[in-house]
């Protein structure tokens, strides 16, 4: 069948006149906004030997007779036995082609996940063991082939079987050149390796305070670590300026996937507010001192009101 012939066509439905306002009509549909896997509910407006041409609502796709899916579920024979103009079915879009102007159809609900919107990171639900390798298990969910679950990408010692049903895996890769597609049950870091990038920003939260160093969760596969040095002077108290719980704004220094290094810097913090005086003895300048005051006392006021107000939610 010639491209010309499954070029998209437009509806030819009479249209009359009215004087009475109306809503105004829905935009039409573009070839642009057409999507695999979408769902249309058609009409067929001519029927051929190798398939049928239906209309989605202004748009016209071509059902090909090896995507009809009759009631009785037999091989289709011929196209005219099964659908008539005027019939109305559910279909679905396949492959779109907007330069040739051409959308394949077919009546066969597509996976719910196509290559094309498959991502890394991505959360999966009640995905299905078909087979056991003795490298790990493939599993069926809904996409476009089954995914490989290592073992060494499940908790210790589990080792599921055929029809097993495992309610939450991770996709780890996509790679549809290779038609590979991993997954993991041990879920991933909501902020990987390859996305920390050194001088960018993130909010974190301080889970652990030292003297001369605080740990930052900014979603890493592990804390981060911001030293007192990086305010400006190493036997400053880290516990002076961070209290653990609080959420507070980084900057990477380093990111080392390799060596699992993550150095951060606190924002919002200025070093040469914590300069060393010029005395022979290290200590803090004047203006250090009093910021340090301020700090423990904003603190403090911050905790007392917090206490206030959990005391008069539970009165």
């Amino acid at each position: 069948m010639s491209d010309e012939t499954l070029a998209l066509q437009t509806s030819e439905e009479p249209t009359t006149a009215s004087t009475e306002q109306s809503a105004p009509a829905p935009q039409p549909l573009r070839i642009e906004d057409i999507k695999p896997r979408m769902a249309f509910t058609g009409r067929v407006i001519r029927v051929e030997l190798g398939g049928a041409f239906i209309d989605i609502g202004g748009l016209i796709g071509f059902l090909h007779i090896s995507q009809i899916v009759p009631p009785d579920d037999k091989p289709v024979l011929r196209v005219a036995d099964v659908l008539k103009e005027n019939d109305t079915l559910t279909v679905y879009v396949s492959r779109v082609f907007p330069k040739r102007k051409r959308i394949d159809l077919t009546m066969r609900r597509p996976a719910a996940y196509g290559w094309d919107n498959l991502q890394v990171g991505m959360k999966l639900h009640n995905v299905k063991v078909v087979s056991v390798e003795s490298f790990g298990v493939f599993v069926d969910f809904d996409g476009p082939k089954h995914a490989l679950i290592p073992f060494n990408l499940m908790p210790k010692g589990m080792r599921p079987k055929v029809d097993d049903v495992i309610e939450t895996a991770w996709v780890v890769e996509v790679d549809e050149p290779k038609r590979r597609i991993g997954l993991t049950m041990v879920e991933p870091p909501a902020l990987p390796w390859e996305r920390i990038k050194k001088g960018e920003k993130y909010p974190g939260k301080v889970v652990r305070v030292e003297r001369n160093a605080a740990y930052v969760d900014i979603g890493a596969e592990r804390e981060g670590v911001v030293r007192a040095s990086s305010l400006g002077a190493s036997f400053l108290d880290m516990r002076t300026f961070v209290t653990q719980g609080e959420e507070v704004t980084v900057k990477v220094l380093r990111a080392d996937p390799g060596k699992r290094i993550l150095e951060l810097a606190l924002e919002g913090v200025n070093p040469s507010d914590f300069a060393l005086s010029s005395g022979p003895e290290e200590e803090l300048s004047p203006f250090a001192v009093a910021l340090q005051r301020a700090q423990r006392l904003k603190r403090a006021q911050e905790a007392a009101s917090n206490a206030a107000r959990a005391e008069e939610s539970t009165s």
